[in-house]
């Protein structure tokens, strides 16, 4: 399965750092724009990994919209 998440960019030529809004516990830098997304991508894979052993082999995941006060 293939999920699309965004990753914020904030940095320069000294190098870069980036997070992903929809999982807000990774955070990452890296020298160069390609080093950061490829360490995100790895940050994503982790975060679910890590996620796996503590559900339930019959519980699935849904997504849920919740509108909030403007």
């Amino acid at each position: 399965m293939i999920r699309k998440y965004s990753l914020v960019i904030e940095g320069g030529e000294g190098g870069y750092s980036g997070y992903v809004p929809e999982l807000p516990t990774i955070l990452v830098t890296g020298s160069s724009i390609e080093e950061l997304t490829s360490n995100a991508k790895e940050a994503v894979l982790l975060y679910f990994e890590t996620l796996n052993p503590d559900r339930s082999p019959t519980s699935t995941i849904h997504e849920i919209e919740v509108e909030l006060p403007a």
